[in-house]
């Protein structure tokens, strides 16, 4: 990734997940602004449709993107999960997005859907850079966030349906989503895709593996937050988390510990 990239997601804006109630706000907050505009409807029929807050949102990791000078949030995406507990075993995308066409029975358990996924349509200027690049790199941290989740929890796959210009945009990031069903009509064309967990974790390290391993380090040196949030959250165990596991391999390898140790894919060989 480009210094100018990393410094932007590191330095000037935050990732942290949502845990407290006033998190929960500023989510529901941001949520109204952007998707006011996108939708063309006001706060209190998005609020009545459940776009502010849901039931799907209490089963779901959300992260919230921060400005780190002014302390504001600009951006949001949720990561929707399904595994053996919880009590919603369809995605938002098959009840709200009309997408009929995905058989849950070729996958295995927990999978995920990236929604609700926006950026402040009033961002600050940064350095020189143009509008559209400041909101590529920011629309790319949150791709980081799912990310981040995703070497935390192992879903099997992650889900998505997108206007064909984002997966453009993550495409040049190495993410190569598959398309998984039909185009549908939802506030314009968006299409269904899939891709594998670890296919998505490989592919993007060279790009954004830097930024990823900074926000778990972070996430180690003070988890107590997280772990309420697990403790919280009533389809989550904390042996279904990859955090502790995480952290001792920082621990012990550094930064630069190995991808497939960090996948769980490869055996950590302790010196007797």
């Amino acid at each position: 990734m480009l210094k100018e990239a990393y410094h932007l997601l590191t330095k000037e804006y935050t990732l942290t997940l949502a845990t407290t109630e006033k998190d929960f706000y500023a989510v529901k907050k941001l949520r109204a602004e952007i998707f006011s505009l996108k939708y063309n409807m006001p706060p209190s029929i998005l609020e009545s449709k459940g776009y502010l807050f849901s039931q799907d949102d209490k089963q779901s990791f959300i992260y919230l993107l921060k400005h780190i000078p002014t302390e504001r949030y600009i951006g949001t995406v949720r990561n929707f999960f399904i595994n053996a507990h919880t009590t919603q075993t369809l995605m938002p995308m098959q009840r709200d997005g009309n997408v009929k066409d995905i058989n849950f029975s070729s996958y295995n358990l927990p999978i995920c859907e990236i929604s609700r996924m926006g950026l402040s349509n009033n961002l600050l200027k940064y350095q020189n850079f143009s509008t559209l690049k400041l909101r590529t790199y920011l629309s790319l941290a949150l791709m980081i966030a799912t990310r981040i989740n995703a070497f935390l929890y192992q879903y099997s796959t992650i889900f998505s349906i997108m206007e064909p210009s984002l997966d453009r945009i993550l495409k040049r990031q190495q993410a190569y989503f598959e398309q998984t069903g039909k185009p549908v009509d939802y506030y314009g064309t968006c299409i269904p895709y899939a891709i594998n967990r670890k296919k998505l974790l490989e592919e993007t390290e060279e790009n954004v593996g830097q930024v990823t391993r900074y926000y778990l380090k972070q996430l180690c040196q003070n988890p107590e937050p997280f772990w309420q949030f697990i403790d919280n959250n009533p389809y989550l165990e904390r042996s279904d988390i990859q955090l502790d596991r995480i952290c001792q391999l920082f621990k012990e390898y550094g930064d630069d510990v190995d991808l497939e140790l960090l996948l769980g894919e490869k055996e950590i060989i302790t010196e007797v």
